[in-house]
């Protein structure tokens, strides 16, 4: 511990003072201050755990509002799936320091399910999923596309990003062939798109991107 010497304005490890002998005591006893350092990361983490609470706080109220007023009908759902997007948004997106692709795929996702809570509150006409998300799909596959053409040094690193939106491409023609979607020109279009971006990408890729995505597809 440091002991501090007020006549001489200096700290040391010695009981005395080395320049004018005087015993230090503990009530000379001082220690530096030091300016509190405090790293990014963990105001991102303060302010992810501020928007986490304030979303529980809306939702909570909404929820107790709606039981206590209309039970009946319950437009809370109007609020939780907008809320809890805005929360993923904002702490995933906007402050969490994920890769750009993953970022986008997460957001799809996360739309996608936003907008499906909306459409079944909302009557469940199924307009999220006839319309929305194959175009929502096209337009992000189409995005990662654009990054990887204009970084293409970067396109090991987007690789996978790239084959995750393709696969999803195809995901409305599942949910066309299951029943859930019975309108086709939009999953039709869709699944088009991702085939022609994956014969793209194996046109007109190198060496070394074609073979890494034989051994990503292990054909």
């Amino acid at each position: 511990m440091e002991h501090h010497c007020s006549n001489c304005n200096i700290y040391t490890k010695q009981q005395s003072c080395p320049l004018c002998k005087r015993q230090l005591s503990s009530e000379h006893e001082a220690t530096p201050n030091y300016p509190v350092y405090v790293s990014n990361l963990a105001r991102r983490s303060f302010a992810q755990r501020i928007v986490l609470f304030i979303a529980i706080f809306i939702i909570s109220t909404c929820i107790l509002i709606n039981l206590l007023t209309t039970p009946d009908e319950l437009w809370v759902f109007y609020i939780i799936g907008p809320v809890v997007y805005v929360v993923l948004l904002i702490n995933h997106t906007i402050l969490s320091r994920a890769h750009v692709g993953s970022k986008l795929i997460f957001q799809v996702i996360a739309l996608s399910a936003m907008l499906v809570v909306l459409d079944a509150a909302s009557g469940n006409t199924r307009w999220s999923i006839h319309y929305v998300i194959p175009f929502l799909v096209t337009l992000s596959t189409l995005l990662v596309t654009l990054v990887v053409l204009r970084k293409p040094m970067k396109w090991r690193e987007y690789l996978g990003y790239m084959l995750t939106m393709v696969v999803l491409g195809f995901l409305p023609v599942l949910l066309f062939v299951s029943s859930l979607s019975y309108v086709l020109w939009p999953s039709a279009m869709t699944g088009l798109y991702a085939l022609l971006t994956l014969i793209g990408m194996v046109l007109f890729a190198n060496k070394s991107m074609k073979n890494e995505i034989v051994r990503r597809f292990h054909f």
